[in-house]
């Protein structure tokens, strides 16, 4: 069996293995946690794109001058975006929750549910599904319709997200379309996103075909919106599902594709995985000394990038593919 770094890919917060020296929390993800890699991020850290939405009646329109809350909770939000991209997720619950109760005293409803649902990802990097889906309720039921749809449509998808890891595709298919349905409702940038998701829902349930078709969406509406990290997951995906199909060679030229996408936005785990997909397919032609050399390269990226999965999976395959050479 074939440990693909490309299977283990639907969002990045799925992946938790944190540097003690930061003193933030570490935690192992479940397996299928990290084959939730590849849709990165699950969640769009909201703080500034999304305040725009909360105070102005459309994006390019003078704003209102905002209140000295209001700009608290925007300086908090900063924090704890900065907070989480250098994985302190304990600072970024701390100063989320101060976002939060600002919000809350001046009864932000937009404020409110995105501190929410960022809060949500933030449990879901740290594999607390419990919290994940308190917070992500408690955004959703209280609420209810003065949400607005593109806070709707995340919430829904990091929701689908959570489903998949417990292994229950239909909730997962639910939630991924009820995310689709807001999205489309709304102004919204992330449809191509959410078609990777029920594209890679299609590929755990063994449908290679419908991922194929979800993947061609996905890359022709990120495409569209010039979302290269989507564009790289979109032919990532497909990649994995034509490889699943036999179509190697096809195959071949998406991960290509994918890994230039990858280097030109330097994102050393994505190109791990891309090498580790190359290798893949050719294993399964039982071209070993090929999918060596891929292996190889992948190894290299993943220990210089601190990626611990994808080092792991390089070596399991590395050994495979040497133990198969030396009986030849």
């Amino acid at each position: 069996m074939i440990v693909s770094s490309q299977k283990s890919e639907v969002a990045n917060s799925s992946l938790l293995i944190v540097n003690s020296k930061n003193n933030s929390l570490s935690h192992q993800p479940s397996t299928i946690s990290h084959q939730l890699l590849n849709l990165l991020p699950i969640i769009r850290h909201l703080s500034l794109f999304l305040y725009c939405l909360l105070f102005i009646t459309a994006c390019g329109h003078t704003p209102p001058k905002l209140s000295d809350a209001h700009l608290r909770a925007v300086e908090f939000n900063q924090k704890a975006e900065s907070a989480f991209k250098k994985g302190n997720y304990k600072n970024a619950l701390d100063f989320y929750d101060k976002a939060l109760k600002i919000n809350r005293s001046i009864e932000n409803i937009d404020g409110i549910a995105i501190n929410l649902i960022n809060m949500a990802a933030v449990y879901y990097r740290l594999n607390d599904k419990d919290n994940a889906l308190r917070y992500i309720d408690e955004a959703l039921k209280p609420l209810d319709l003065e949400v607005r749809n593109k806070l709707l449509s995340e919430a829904m998808f990091l929701k689908s997200l959570l489903y998949l890891e417990d292994g229950d595709y239909e909730k997962a298919v639910q939630y991924a379309d009820l995310s689709l349905s807001s999205c489309q409702k709304e102004s919204c940038l992330e449809e191509g996103k959410i078609y990777n998701l029920k594209g890679r829902i299609a590929l755990l349930k063994e449908d290679s075909a419908s991922a194929v078709t979800l993947g061609m969406e996905g890359l022709k509406l990120n495409e569209a919106h010039d979302d290269k990290l989507e564009m790289a997951n979109s032919l990532r995906l497909t990649a994995e599902a034509k490889t699943k199909n036999r179509e190697y060679e096809e195959a071949k030229r998406l991960y290509e594709e994918a890994m230039l996408i990858d280097k030109s936005i330097g994102l050393s785990k994505k190109i791990a995985m891309d090498l580790m997909g190359i290798g893949n397919l050719f294993f399964r032609q039982e071209l070993f000394e090929k999918a060596l050399s891929y292996y190889q390269r992948a190894l290299s990226v993943s220990k210089e990038a601190g990626y611990e999965q994808g080092l792991k999976d390089a070596i399991q395959m590395i050994e495979k593919c040497s133990l198969t050479l030396n009986k030849k």
